[in-house]
């Protein structure tokens, strides 16, 4: 799998004091601002993910996922991971779950275009 088509991170699933987290990689040849990337759904062993508490953090700073694309300044660099984080949630440490997440973007430069990026992976929370 090429990098631009990954969007589950390296990092994978663990636990944080806020709740799950989820390692997500930008899916795009190039830096772009958060405004710009939706998080179109996230399954967990085949049921949906309810997003509506859901958190991005990146680089220190945390905001709503229903914020997201107010975020115009703040830009996702390629080579950067961001999280997911699912408040309240929780899973065994060293349990393996599918994880199906699908990042859409919609590059600034390219007028209607909106390009869907699915990944399903086997993690291991952590």
């Amino acid at each position: 799998m090429l990098p631009v088509e990954r969007v589950i991170g390296e990092e994978g699933l663990s636990a944080a004091p806020q709740g799950l987290r989820l390692a997500m990689r930008l899916p795009w040849y190039r830096s772009l601002p958060f405004s710009t990337v939706a998080v179109a759904s996230l399954a967990i062993d085949g049921e949906p993910v309810d997003l509506t508490d859901a958190v991005i953090e990146y680089d220190g700073s945390a905001w709503p996922l229903a914020a997201n694309g107010e975020q115009v300044d703040s830009f996702w660099f390629v080579r950067d991971s961001a999280y997911l984080v699912l408040p309240g949630r929780s899973l065994p440490v060293g349990s393996a779950h599918e994880v199906a997440l699908n990042v859409t973007v919609s590059p600034p430069y390219i007028p209607g275009m909106t390009r869907a990026n699915p990944q399903t992976e086997m993690l291991t929370a952590r």
